[in-house]
């Protein structure tokens, strides 16, 4: 007769993680503590076929000595596998070029909470945020979103209403490129938003490189000089172009 069991099993997964080699030994070092050595195992799979090994850089070696096809310093999935003998204590880690996956169970609440609550410091450290935790911001971001992409129908409004009410003048030299000026300055401004939140979102996203190492810090720190060069361009540009809208509004209010 089987004697009844019962065990604690913490699950969770994280976004925009940013591991290079540094940030996987140190959570494969972290992630199976209280577990044998001999008991853990590191795994990736290329094409059909799946390498495993007890350490990361074995892993990589392994790989490297392979005849693996492909980039070979371009991974697109690792796993961590560590189960004690008796079955007690286990730890399970999937990372893609997404999304960290991670299962922490156990006999022991105390080392399994322990255990999750480490890995789950230690993943926000290296830029992650809890999928359960974004469920909110997802909402308060679309709502941005919609705001922020509104806003041109809005400044087209005012610009008409202001335009308008203004007293009636002679005719200006040139009244049609008068009427588009202000509809090319917002179509500019909403471009140059959509680029820079691409370059933003591209400096801020999830890195899977055990090979090499990973920049970290602010967005703008990651960002490469092609991407601060551009950046600065729409700034640039940018600014000029409200300022051309005011003196144009200016003149037109004379």
């Amino acid at each position: 007769m089987s004697v009844p069991t019962q065990q604690t099993e913490v699950r969770a997964v994280y976004l925009g993680c940013r591991l290079g080699k540094s940030e996987l030994n140190r959570l494969f070092s972290l992630a199976p503590e209280g577990i044998p050595i001999a008991a853990i195992s590191v795994s990736t799979q290329r094409d059909s076929t799946r390498y495993s090994a007890v350490t990361l850089d074995d892993l990589v070696d392994h790989v490297r000595n392979s005849n693996a096809s492909g980039n070979l310093d371009k991974w697109d999935n690792l796993a961590l596998e560590a189960a004690g003998s008796s079955g007690d204590r286990k730890v399970s880690i999937n990372i893609d070029t997404i999304r960290v996956e991670t299962q922490v169970s156990g006999a022991d609440a105390t080392w399994v909470h322990g255990q999750a609550a480490r890995i789950q410091l230690f993943l926000k450290g290296a830029g992650g945020r809890d999928e359960r935790e974004l469920s909110g911001a997802r909402e308060m971001r679309r709502t941005g979103k919609i705001l922020l992409l509104s806003m041109p129908a809005f400044v087209v409004l005012f610009l008409a209403l202001f335009i308008t009410g203004l007293p009636d003048e002679p005719e200006p030299s040139n009244p049609r490129m008068i009427g588009y000026f202000p509809l090319v300055v917002i179509a500019f401004l909403v471009c140059a938003y959509g680029i820079a939140f691409t370059i933003i979102s591209r400096a801020s996203r999830a890195l899977l490189s055990p090979t090499t190492e990973v920049p970290h810090g602010s967005w703008w720190s990651r960002a490469s000089n092609g991407e601060k060069i551009a950046l600065g361009a729409l700034l640039v540009t940018s600014g000029s172009l409200l300022v051309a809208a005011a003196t144009l509004g200016k003149d037109l209010a004379k």
